[in-house]
């Protein structure tokens, strides 16, 4: 038998570990392990289990194997923790063909293999985990999700400013939180690595530009400078954790479409949980502003 499901708690007796799992329709089962086959196992993980049945007392069974969610191949990664968990609105098949689309209209050759060498990299995490902890797109595939936002909203800029370079812009969009792919621990329960904390993915993303840029020979290109400029200041000023202000046309942009989308998608969460002529609650990433919702 097999049993996809979240641990929820873990007590021994009989010289057996005793797991009790959830699965997404809320059944419970208890399951049986040996303690010395037990390694990785951990309350409020997703697994799946196969199991044998044990008839006694009542029904129960024993684990054979087991397998985390988190180290599936990451189609079906992701098609098993969003039967758990909040997910992108958009399907992962989709995501991706949007991102690459906008790659598609880079021009620049250094920008767009700069930008294909670390999506090629940084692949999974880029398309199934979340763009934050807790703050904003805190949800499977929320740090393409969040991308991708940028990038439509991007055009509008592109269209009325005929003096912003595109390139730069849809390169900046794209990997503007790929240092997140570092910074964060995973998809379940996500909290942020010793290198998040110690460097944060602004940081993280300018070094990771460079190492492109090394292995692309083109470390000392005008490309790869700017495209590290707007990573390290895409958060617009010091006390938001940037070490530069924007100094680029381009990099302004991407600072105020990041700030856009990351605020409105927190915002029209909020609304959805308030009902018409009400106001949300404080909202954190608005200075605690409450919206009135029409």
């Amino acid at each position: 038998m097999k049993v996809l499901g979240i641990v929820s708690a873990i007590s021994q007796s009989d010289n057996m570990y005793n797991l009790i799992v959830k699965d997404k329709e809320s059944n419970v089962y208890n399951l049986k392990i040996n303690p010395s086959n037990s390694s990785g196992i951990k309350i409020g993980r997703l697994y799946e289990f196969i199991c044998d049945e044990i008839v006694a007392e009542r029904i129960s069974y024993r684990i054979k194997e087991f397998k985390d969610a988190e180290s599936f191949e990451l189609e079906k990664r992701d098609q098993i923790l969003r039967e758990f968990y909040k997910s992108a609105p958009i399907e992962m098949k989709d995501a991706k063909e949007i991102v690459y689309s906008y790659i598609e209209k880079i021009d620049n050759k250094n920008i767009k293999d700069i930008t294909l060498f670390l999506l090629k990299k940084y692949n999974d995490e880029y398309f199934i985990y979340p763009a934050a902890a807790k703050m904003h797109h805190a949800f499977i595939g929320g740090l393409a999700y969040h991308s991708i936002g940028m990038l439509k909203m991007s055009d509008g800029f592109i269209n009325n400013y005929d003096y912003l370079n595109k390139d730069y812009i849809y390169a900046g969009i794209i990997l503007h939180d790929i240092g997140k792919a570092i910074e964060l621990s995973g998809v379940i329960n996500t909290e942020y690595t010793i290198s998040g904390q110690l460097l944060g993915h602004l940081v993280i993303g300018a070094m990771e530009i460079e190492n492109a840029a090394i292995n692309l020979g083109i470390k000392d290109s005008k490309e790869a400078l700017l495209l590290e400029h707007m990573l390290i200041s895409h958060h617009g000023l010091p006390q938001f954790g940037s070490p530069k202000k924007p100094m680029t046309a381009e990099a302004l942009v991407l600072w105020y479409i990041d700030t856009i989308d990351s605020k409105f998608r927190v915002l029209g969460e909020e609304l959805a949980k308030t009902k018409s002529e009400e106001f949300t609650e404080a909202i954190g990433v608005l200075d605690r502003s409450k919206i009135y919702k029409i």
